[in-house]
C-alpha cells in the first residue's frame, strides 16, 4: 500500500476529490499541487529528506497561465521526476478520451 502520495493537478476539486479518495483508503499522508515545477521540487525535497513519495498521480495538461513552467504538463513531470526517482509509482489521470493522442504522449515514457 502506498504510505506517501503527490497529487499535481491544477483543479482543485479534482485534487480534493483524489485526496479524499485516498484517505479512504487509509492513505493519510497526501499533497497536492497545482504545477508541475512545484511537484518536481517537492519530489526532489523529498527525497533529500530521506522521505521519497511512493506514487506521483497527475494530470496529463496543465491550463497556461501568467506563471512560466519548466515542466509544462504531466509527460514532462513524470520524465524528469522518473529522471531522480526511477522506481517511483506513477498514475495518470485526465479527461483525454482519445486514445491515440495519449499514446502519443507517453510513447517515450
Amino acid at each position: 500500500m502506498f504510505k506517501k502520495v503527490l497529487i499535481a493537478e491544477d483543479h482543485e476539486i479534482a485534487n480534493i476529490s483524489v485526496k479524499k479518495t485516498l484517505e479512504e483508503l487509509g492513505i493519510s499522508d497526501t499533497r497536492y499541487v497545482y504545477y508541475c515545477d512545484h511537484a518536481f521540487t517537492w519530489l526532489q525535497n523529498a527525497l533529500k529528506n530521506g522521505e521519497p513519495y511512493d506514487l506521483l498521480i497527475t494530470d496529463i495538461y496543465f491550463e497556461e497561465d501568467d506563471f512560466a513552467q519548466r515542466l509544462p504538463d504531466g509527460p514532462a513531470l513524470i520524465e524528469a521526476a522518473r529522471a531522480i526517482q526511477p522506481g517511483l509509482k506513477v498514475l495518470v489521470f485526465s479527461a483525454e478520451s482519445r486514445p491515440a493522442v495519449i499514446d502519443r504522449l507517453f510513447k517515450t515514457l
